[in-house]
């Protein structure tokens, strides 16, 4: 599994359009709220919905999603989901 740091700076909007057009399937953001839950956002690139993971679970669930032995519709039921309110407050 590659990954890549965007240092730039940008939204996060600009961010997931540009890891959206290069055809990342799955994005991570660390945010302040990782260090208070120690969760991430995992968000999903063909339906652009985004949930909540404990870091300690992010890169096998990935792994699965990628390796098809998990489907995002029923991971995304499993995990508590990221409005756009929220993720504008983070």
């Amino acid at each position: 599994m590659s990954n890549i740091v965007d240092t730039t700076g940008n939204t996060i909007g600009k961010r997931y359009a540009r890891t959206d057009e290069i055809g990342v399937p799955f994005a991570v953001t660390v945010d302040f709220q990782a260090l208070e839950d120690a969760s991430v956002t995992l968000r999903e690139r063909d339906t652009m919905t985004q949930i909540r993971v404990p870091i300690a679970e992010v890169a096998a669930l990935i792994s699965s999603l990628v390796n098809g032995t998990q489907e995002w519709s029923s991971v995304s039921q499993s995990y508590p989901q990221v409005s756009k309110k929220d993720e504008e407050e983070a």
